[in-house]
């Protein structure tokens, strides 16, 4: 069996190059897009307080069915990632012409949704009139951002499973320069346009996030360095065999992460009950916590990229090896977010409102986030080398475990020994600190079956060799 010490012998340089050439654009894409919600919350917040819980109740149903496209896009990912890694481009194209087709499918379907069910959804979510009639208003207008998303997710896949990146990066950059002008335009009504208000924030979103869209489409038809391009008549040869394979790899993800969402909605649901506006205090903290997640996440995906290709080349070894790399820059990124979360806090939470009483709530939130980002970061960086290895439904199981713990643990935090929002924050705590140790256990120990994944999926991609 490999040394431990043995682990850490890969070209480590040549490796940080190649994982950082495709994390960096993945960064700044989230930290762009984190820009750019944060700058809806803060103008809401400061035109009117409500409409900050009104978003923060609308992002979590939005959330459910936005991660169930991009679950999808993640198996199509790493598919094209083992592809490439086995130089198999026929296959990698045929596995990205299907995703459009479905991706795009799936997506008209939850616009509709959306757009005809939005005041349902807020009143299930238990909120007050206000905030549920302000919520579904925004909802609506949102629920056409899914008119772009197929399209989106299914470049965005192609160019994960390439590994080339940037395009990415200018598109969040793009989508968030527009969404922030839009947003000080519409929201406020400046130069001679209507005063909006959360109207005006939800247009403004829908708007950016088609600009986005386009962005990628005239990227993909001018660009002709890419290995391959998806063909508009292998877009409708939609073959079900493929996406059912799409759907194997991709499907695991997607429930993993629509039960986090939804053990997300429920927590609102639950804080709703105990204290209507404590709902967007809990998305204020979480969205700063996430700064730190977008630096490690951006790790991750091309973390994955890489182990897939390995994967693909049958070097599994290797894929670990770049798997516990990415895990040591990670935790380092933490340390440095630890940090500033100690000695700042109401510096960060002065960013986003004024309130001094809502300040000093808040602060002690923030020290249970500094030790919280620690575990965050292994769930995210091993689970995405295990996603990468095409065990994904390992990561639905932890997941699975984690939501019901998570709901129950906060309910008899909140109602049984009121601890307010701390207790919610410490049942995350601990639900991330549990996961990571099964995780890492099953990362380092499941090596073995890492291997046999890798002979079940050069199987599939030789199947769909043309």
């Amino acid at each position: 069996m490999m040394r431990v010490k043995n682990l850490f012998t890969i070209d480590s340089e040549n490796i940080s190059v190649k994982l950082f050439a495709i994390a960096t654009p993945i960064i700044v894409q989230n930290l762009v897009q984190y820009l750019q919600l944060q700058v809806d919350m803060a103008m809401l917040g400061h035109y009117n307080p409500v409409f900050l819980s009104a978003v923060g109740n609308v992002i979590f149903p939005y959330s459910i069915l936005y991660t169930f496209i991009s679950s999808l896009s993640t198996g199509t990912t790493v598919l094209i990632a083992h592809s490439i890694g086995a130089r198999a481009i026929r296959t990698a194209r045929r596995f990205s012409e299907v995703s459009f087709f479905y991706n795009i499918l799936i997506s008209v379907f939850f616009f509709l949704f959306l757009c005809l069910f939005s005041g349902t959804i807020m009143s299930m979510m238990g909120t007050s009139s206000d905030i549920g009639n302000y919520g579904s208003r925004f909802m609506g207008i949102l629920s056409y951002s899914f008119l772009f998303e197929g399209i989106e997710f299914s470049i965005v896949a192609i160019l994960l499973g390439i590994g080339k990146t940037r395009a990415i990066m200018y598109a969040a950059i793009l989508r968030t320069t527009i969404n922030i002008v839009l947003d000080w335009i519409l929201i406020y009504g400046k130069l001679g346009f209507p005063e909006m208000g959360i109207d005006g924030a939800a247009l403004a979103t829908t708007i950016a996030n088609g600009a986005a869209a386009v962005y990628f489409l005239v990227f993909l038809i001018c660009n002709n360095k890419l290995p391959f391009k998806p063909s508009l008549a292998g877009i409708f040869k939609p073959k079900w065999a493929i996406e059912k394979s799409n759907i194997i790899v991709g499907l695991p993800f997607g429930f993993e992460t629509m039960l986090w969402s939804f053990g997300q909605l429920i927590l609102v649901r639950l804080i709703n009950g105990f204290d209507p506006y404590s709902a967007g205090l809990f998305v204020l903290v979480a969205r700063i916590q996430a700064v730190s997640v977008y630096f490690y996440s951006g790790l991750a995906r091309g973390t994955m990229t890489l182990v897939g290709n390995k994967m693909g080349e049958g070097k599994s070894s290797e894929a670990i090896k770049i798997g516990l790399l990415s895990l040591k820059y990670a935790l380092a990124l933490c340390l440095v977010a630890a940090i500033f979360f100690i000695l700042i806090p109401g510096k960060i939470l002065g960013i986003f409102t004024t309130d001094t009483n809502i300040i000093k709530e808040t602060i002690p939130l923030m020290f249970l986030v500094a030790v919280n980002v620690f575990p965050v970061s292994v769930n995210v960086v091993i689970g995405s080398v295990i996603r990468g290895m095409k065990d994904t439904k390992w990561m639905f199981y932890t997941q699975s475990f984690g939501t019901i713990y998570i709901i129950a643990m906060s309910a008899i935090l909140l109602f049984v020994f009121h601890f307010k929002l701390a207790g919610v924050f410490i049942a995350i705590m601990t639900d991330e600190t549990i996961r990571a140790i099964l995780n890492f256990y099953r990362f380092y120990k499941g090596k073995n079956p890492f291997r046999r994944t890798h002979k079940r999926l050069s199987e599939v991609i030789r199947d769909f060799q043309e």
